[in-house]
């Protein structure tokens, strides 16, 4: 959103409004990263920009970059002419420092090196206004928030000052971290986070802790490092950081695409200043050397990847847009050899891992990961030398209380891509092999390294030896507690709901796709957003796993009387919200070559009942509901017919006209059901939704064969709100909520199995009965008083329902955990 929302959180209604006047950012680096960020906030805000390099041939090239991307932008219909120049007129590029006296956030982007920093720094603190400037960003991969602070002489800029990291590329990846550190404020923190939540739209991963690298980027930088000391021959490179591909990518095709110089700028820090309790410190500092000679010469010989001159890097890549390694590098003679693929011979784990994910319709899944690591090939031998230390540096974090499980395994599902996210690793090995089993893979890795000293230092669990000695790993604390898992996954379909709170023992509600603004006192509202806006928002089975988690946790404080209702809504601009995944509806990973791999009968029938038993639980709860939602379809639209109330923001944009063959500016479709023109049907209960909402068969027909829109949605009666601006929904939406959340629990329970039961006047005259017998419901004398004496203020509605039955309703016992998982 242009604007952000406090969702009722007082604590940061005052750094929201803060948020909500900046006008103007400047971004010091016209790097990719640079570049990046501000084609990300060209998209999302109408910000004033300015983009600052000392060097005119950067500025160019970012110039170039931004120009081709609008006219494509406006060629392909995706783009107005007039808001592509717009666009054009809120960039400043520019060598000046004296730019900066107008901005209200810089962002550096510039360099890891430190004295250059410093001096980056210096001419910051020279030039912003301390009195308009909110916050000071770097996105800086190494550095902790404390060491680049003290670069700073005042105070006020230290407690302004946040590392606010992105992941490459920017502008398409959902991540980012904020890192508080010792010197920023409370209220920086929070400026920062709010920031980067809802203005960027990104998933933050907020630390209040420094720490090197913040979490993603020591697991990434690693991933190559600790493959990097081995690589003498071209197959190295493919095969052991092929290792990767079985989680993501292969870290030496992703360093070059954003570029070596984050890489060895940060390993030559980190070699400098990790503290010695960190188990990776040996990856940077081999004998004075911060990695190897064969990556210095690549620095060396400018072959920095697929923006070099010579389009060379560890691979040689082809031009054009997409580029294609043709070619990687051989370390031992220098050439470039074509790239094979992985021995067969060797690596057969590799293999068999990926068929048995065909088998099973899975993908990259932690089965075959688990598989790989028990077996006895160099598949299996690569992934305990290069994937169990970076699984044991994961718990140290969480034993050190740098981080939580959940934002580890956010952090590298969400960032670095993983399929399987680092901590759901560790709990399917534990699953696998037990806690014992697991130490004593360990054990195994380090006895057949036992000729590497510094492997053998990476690979003690037991505390003997290296950074963590006298530090047992948290496996041995785990087992004592008699803990199995350090998240909790959801009932449906077993993907990460929860974490492990190792304070309290309990599992607490960790989202990717979701976030939960929980209720304040006065307003005993829940706000639920769906949060992956790159995607539209879509429902798949893991948000399936996390909407039923977080909805137990509603009727939980509906329970207690701290929630009357929930506010649905959806992040990213426009509030979009697609339907079912469609990248589920193949069984497994969609192979063009082998076409569409249908699901079973019983696998779709399961992916519909799941999804409705849960609508309908929020449809039926005496908790209120209301969405507040843009442009809508398939499941998403299927998914607001189970509500209260829906309030509709307005879309625009180009639409396709099949007779005139060209795409026109106009008012878009709000809610769309297109499922028939695919073969398939509504499967979230479009139809039978839409007949109990009172819409006709002709209406019905409208909406499936052409959809509607928000006008048209409010005069049939589907909408109950219409807004132009995504603030002022929200803002309404909310208050609307805060208002049902008023409803007396005994009360809203018997009018929705009023309006369930349909015309029966007996019954009627029974349950109006029934209303005014306070042993049955206790809320009637609050209430009552409430109608009566207006002259007086009533006394506070209890609105807990403990030992009440409601009629119609029972609250479930679930936790919205899986069953094998120990209880909430």
């Amino acid at each position: 959103m242009k604007r952000a929302f406090a969702f009722g959180d007082k604590s940061i209604e005052s750094v929201v409004r803060r948020v909500n006047e900046v006008r103007c950012v400047a971004v010091i680096g016209a790097g990719t990263m640079g570049q990046g960020i501000v084609i990300d906030l060209l998209k999302k805000t109408d910000y004033e920009l300015i983009l600052l390099d000392v060097q005119p041939e950067a500025l160019a090239r970012a110039k170039a970059r931004f120009d081709a991307m609008r006219a494509a932008d406006v060629k392909e219909s995706r783009l107005r002419e007039e808001d592509a120049k717009r666009a054009e007129a809120r960039i400043t590029f520019t060598q000046s420092y004296g730019d900066l006296a107008r901005v209200d956030i810089v962002w550096e982007v510039a360099t890891e090196r430190g004295e250059i920093k410093a001096k980056i720094f210096e001419a910051i603190e020279k030039h912003v206004d301390l009195d308009r400037i909110a916050a000071i960003f770097s996105n800086t991969s190494s550095h902790t928030t404390g060491e680049l602070a003290v670069l700073f002489k005042s105070e006020a800029l230290r407690e302004k000052f946040l590392t606010v990291h992105g992941y490459f590329p920017f502008e398409s990846n959902r991540l980012i971290d904020v890192m508080k550190g010792k010197f920023a404020s409370i209220e920086t923190f929070a400026f920062g986070t709010v920031f980067a939540d809802q203005i960027l739209e990104k998933t933050v991963v907020a630390l209040p802790t420094d720490h090197h690298g913040y979490l993603t980027d020591p697991i990434f930088q690693a991933m190559a490092a600790v493959i990097s000391w081995d690589v003498r021959t071209s197959r190295d490179i493919v095969e052991r950081g092929g290792l990767w591909d079985l989680f993501t990518a292969n870290p030496f095709q992703v360093l070059d695409q954003t570029g070596h110089m984050p890489y060895t700028e940060s390993s030559r820090h980190l070699g400098r200043s990790l503290p010695p309790t960190d188990r990776l410190r040996s990856l940077y500092d081999r004998n004075g050397a911060h990695y190897p000679d064969w990556i210095a010469k690549l620095e060396r010989d400018h072959c920095t990847g697929v923006n070099a001159p010579s389009r060379r890097g560890f691979f040689a890549w082809s031009d054009g847009e997409q580029p294609r390694a043709n070619g990687v590098l051989d370390p031992a003679s220098g050439e470039y050899l074509p790239v094979t693929e992985i021995s067969r011979k060797d690596y057969w784990s590799f293999y068999e891992a990926a068929e048995q994910d065909r088998h099973s319709g899975k993908i990259k899944s932690a089965e075959s990961l688990v598989h790989v690591a028990c077996t006895s090939d160099l598949g299996g031998r690569a992934f305990r030398r290069y994937a169990l230390p970076i699984c044991l540096y994961a718990l140290d974090l969480i034993q050190d209380g740098i981080a939580t499980p959940g934002q580890i395994n956010i952090s590298t599902r969400a960032g670095l891509r993983f399929k399987v996210g680092l901590i759901e690793l560790i709990d399917a090995l534990i699953a696998h092999l037990t806690i014992d089993g697991v130490i004593e893979l360990v054990r195994r890795a380090r006895d057949e390294n036992s000729d590497d000293q510094c492997m053998v230092e990476m690979l003690d669990v037991d505390g003997e030896c290296g950074p963590r000695k006298g530090h047992p790993c948290l496996l041995f604390d785990m087992k004592r507690r008699n803990y199995t898992r350090l998240l909790g996954y959801g009932r449906h379909y077993q993907t990460p709901v929860a974490e492990l709170d190792l304070e309290t023992g309990e599992y607490k509600g960790s989202y990717l796709d979701l976030k939960v603004y929980g209720p304040s006192s006065k307003d005993r509202v829940v706000s639920v957003v769906f949060n992956n806006p790159l995607r539209g928002n879509v429902f798949n089975r893991a948000v399936i796993d996390q909407l039923a988690h977080a909805f137990s946790g509603v009727l939980r404080l509906h329970r207690e009387g701290r929630c009357g209702a929930v506010l649905f809504t959806a992040g990213g601009t426009g509030m979009r919200m697609l339907g079912a995944d469609a990248r589920e509806f193949n069984r497994g990973w969609f192979e063009r070559e082998r076409g569409y791999a249908p699901l079973s009968e019983a696998e779709a029938a399961a992916s519909s009942r799941n999804a409705v038993t849960l609508l309908r639980t929020i449809q039926q709860s005496p908790v209120a509901s209301i969405g507040v939602f843009g442009e809508k379809w398939g499941g998403g639209a299927e998914f607001t017919y189970y509500l209260d109330l829906r309030y509709d923001l307005r879309s625009f944009g180009f639409v396709f006209d099949a007779l005139e063959r060209r795409s026109a500016w106009q008012q878009k479709n709000t809610y769309n059901q297109p499922e028939l023109d695919y073969a398939i049907l509504p499967g979230f209960g479009a139809a039978g939704e839409l007949k109990r909402l009172g819409m006709g068969d002709s209406v019905s027909f409208e909406i499936f064969d052409q959809g509607v829109s928000a006008d048209r949605a409010f005069q049939i009666g589907l909408s109950h709100g219409v807004f132009d601006d995504e603030f002022e929904a929200l803002r309404r939406g909310y208050e609307r909520a805060r208002s049902m959340a008023k409803d007396a629990p005994y009360s809203r329970a018997l009018f929705k199995q009023e309006l369930a039961r349909g015309t029966d006047d007996e019954a009627l005259a029974k349950d109006t009965g029934e209303t005014f017998n306070p042993k049955k419901n206790p809320f009637i004398q609050t209430g009552l008083l409430t109608l009566l004496d207006r002259k007086h203020k009533p006394p506070p509605m209890n609105y807990a329902c403990v030992g009440i039955q409601l009629p119609g309703w029972a609250y479930p016992n679930e936790n919205g955990l899986s069953d094998s998982d120990p209880a909430e």
